[in-house]
């Protein structure tokens, strides 16, 4: 019998994951500004945990609307987390609303807006009309009627190109999710369909890489998005006082407050809405692959912050304490498969042109909420915003499979069928989490040979560095 280790196995799972999701080759090349966080263990989503998504705030009555804008809320603090350079995300960080505001993507993004001293050259009439007009053509504002104070406030949203890019830039996304994974399933498996399947289907699986950046490009109006981007940022390079009042002005119009419990939060939407009733990706590993990915990365610099990748438990209470634990055991078999899936998160009052802006600084005589260089642009970054989530990663239908005696008699088993809330890596495999009042649990089974778990959970987090920030021109003037 083979003996396996529980951090070997994760380890390797997500070292193959990882590749999966932030890997590529020249076909479908790789960010090499993206880095995955886990979630420690996954937290579990109903489908109806995303009725927001859909709804948005429009109720049919006043119930229903505080319901949505409570979903709403408990979203927005997973979403609201600044990535940690240690590439892991506990589970416990997002159970407690009145954390220290440095520690929350929308405060330290609204404290800049509110703190940033800017350069002070005005831009000329010609320019300042373009930059209304691309500001018109990637944002435009809606109103909405709180039904129950009647009241009619005005919000920043995404534009319909805005909504065409993101549109396509998801399906590319997604035909690059789907050519890694047959990629590297194919290159380190021992899945003689998996090798059949890409060795014949290569073509057709590049052909969708190209056909949605093709379709990326033109439909999604790729270039002009990104062109008009690049403008906002060279102009307001010279000059950003009116940019900055604007991006104040989006972020103080976004700003909800959940009344239960009266708790200020910046919405964060989900793109497609219906992500959740969609087909997803069928991910596998098992057994054969670990010596291939034993030595790969599990992150982008192969941090993990001391995390132990085996076993975790902990007691009825999720706020309670934990206990990690590395487990072994002799087993002949261990295959595990799950669908996956990777969402676009989309914050229309979060202006991540500013980060590519160089007309702007942060004084210590003003900036006192810590040190005034947010992210040093390292490797790894140092800094207390090193980077913002771009996507979601989403996990449904988990089983896991070992050889039958060897589950009989593991500690895993014993842990699974003792403790309340069971956890292996980044994986929740029984329990729930609780959201406000209530608690989402997910249907998971001992089948005799290990576990099954078919509901969702979302896994971890897909982040963008921001380089060093803030990085002024050294010619910029500022007031």
């Amino acid at each position: 019998m083979s003996v396996f280790n529980g951090d070997q196995l994760m380890h390797a799972t997500l070292a193959k994951l990882n590749e999966i999701l932030t890997g590529g080759d020249e076909h479908a090349p790789a960010n090499k500004n993206n880095f995955i966080s886990w979630v420690t263990p996954g937290i579990p989503f109903g489908n109806s945990d995303f009725d927001f998504l859909e709804k948005g705030f429009n109720a049919a009555d006043a119930t229903e609307l505080r319901k949505l804008i409570m979903q709403a809320a408990d979203f927005a603090l997973f979403a609201d987390l600044v990535p940690d350079p240690s590439a892991v995300y506990q589970t416990d960080q997002s159970q407690t609303i009145d954390r220290n505001s440095q520690e929350r993507l929308s405060k330290i993004y609204g404290n800049i807006l509110k703190f940033a001293k800017v350069t002070n050259l005005e831009p000329s009439d010609e320019e300042k009309k373009k930059l209304e007009k691309f500001k018109g053509l990637l944002y435009t504002t809606k109103k909405e009627k709180n039904l129950v104070t009647e009241e009619e406030t005005e919000r920043t949203v995404d534009s319909p190109i805005s909504l065409a890019y993101a549109e396509k830039e998801q399906a590319y996304a997604d035909a690059v999710l789907l050519y890694n994974n047959k990629r590297i399933s194919a290159a380190a498996g021992d899945n003689k369909e998996a090798v059949l399947d890409f060795s014949v289907n290569q073509p057709v699986y590049r052909s969708k890489v190209k056909s949605a950046m093709n379709a990326w490009t033109g439909a999604g109006y790729k270039n002009e998005v990104e062109a008009m981007h690049a403008y906002i940022a060279q102009v307001t390079g010279r000059s950003m006082a009116s940019w900055f009042a604007e991006l104040r002005d989006a972020y103080d119009r976004a700003r909800f407050t959940e009344s239960m419990i009266d708790f200020d939060f910046y919405p964060v939407r989900l793109f497609p809405a219906n992500f959740h009733k969609q087909e997803w990706m069928k991910y596998s590993f098992s057994d054969k692959e670990v010596t291939t990915h034993a030595s790969k990365s599990t992150t982008a610099w192969n941090a993990s912050g001391g995390l132990n990748f085996g076993l975790w438990s902990a007691g009825a209470g999720a706020s309670g304490s934990t206990e990690r634990t590395a487990n072994s055991m002799e087993s002949n078999i261990f295959e595990m498969s799950f669908e996956l899936t990777q969402v676009k998160i989309m914050r229309p009052w979060f202006g991540t042109e500013l980060f590519s802006c160089r007309g702007w600084k942060l004084d210590p005589g003003t900036w006192t909420f810590s040190s005034t260089v947010l992210s040093d642009g390292g490797n790894p970054p140092k800094g207390s915003f090193i980077a913002y989530s771009t996507h979601a990663v989403f996990a449904r239908n988990l089983n896991i499979k070992f050889d039958k005696s060897a589950w009989q008699a593991s500690t895993f088993k014993s842990k699974f069928d003792s403790e309340a809330n069971v956890g292996w890596g980044p994986f929740r495999v029984k329990g729930g989490y609780s959201k406000g009042n209530e608690t989402s649990d997910f249907h998971s089974k001992d089948t005799g040979e290990g576990i099954s778990c078919t509901g969702m959970q979302l896994l971890g987090f897909i982040n963008r560095l921001v380089g060093v920030c803030p990085d002024p021109d050294p010619n910029a003037k500022f007031d």
